[in-house]
């Protein structure tokens, strides 16, 4: 027995629609006990933690000298009468490259978490100045003649970096580096925070302190 078609194919065409409406159903709900088995999965093995006093002091101890501003340059020292004892020279010039960085300590930083207004008050410690190095490697000796020649030892090479380091702490703008590192830290805290607070409805507020 055959079933029956009408002309116009308008039986089949309803069939054929149910088929896809159901198959779309279908695939919804596949879609959605994915994304809820996923998410339960997530939530197992990286279970959300409360938002307390504690656990951000912890979080941010992890952390402690957060880096967030770097200074990558390089020098030129010119020694005219014998300037530094380390080169049978009395007239050359030397030139390095080097990197200065600049951070907090987030170990110092003062939390503040008020569950009523759902509040979380970060206060920053001032940055500091946490590392100036010259690169070994990059040192250069140029005599009057512009011709280059190397460190008689290990011992002249370690004073003129040394040397180089002085110069570099010298001149170095400090002020506008830790201005930097002190927007940047600002800016990576309340990022760090910031899918934590939404899940929580909690405000976060980060504020720094000025270096002196």
């Amino acid at each position: 027995m055959r079933a029956r078609v009408d002309k116009d194919g308008s039986s089949f065409k309803m069939s054929l629609k149910a088929t896809i409406i159901l198959a779309v159903v279908v695939a919804v709900i596949f879609m959605f006990a994915g994304g809820w088995i996923r998410g339960a999965i997530t939530k197992f093995f990286n279970p959300q933690q409360e938002l307390t006093n504690e656990v951000v002091v912890k979080q941010l101890e992890k952390i402690q000298d957060l880096t967030t501003a770097k200074e990558t340059d390089y020098g030129f020292e010119k020694y005219e009468d014998g300037g530094i004892a380390f080169l049978n020279k009395k007239q050359f010039t030397m030139f390095y490259t080097y990197e200065v960085r600049a951070g907090v300590d987030l170990a110092k930083a003062q939390i503040k978490i008020d569950k009523d207004s759902k509040t979380v008050s970060i206060t920053l410690p001032a940055p500091k100045i946490q590392s100036v190095a010259v690169n070994p490697d990059s040192l250069r000796f140029f005599d009057k003649s512009d011709s280059f020649f190397n460190a008689a030892d290990v011992e002249d090479t370690k004073a003129a970096m040394e040397d180089a380091k002085k110069k570099t702490e010298a001149r170095l703008d400090r002020t506008q580096l830790l201005k930097i590192a002190n927007k940047q830290a600002k800016d990576v805290i309340e990022r760090l925070y910031e899918p934590t607070a939404e899940a929580e409805m909690y405000t976060v507020t980060v504020t720094t302190t000025n270096p002196k």
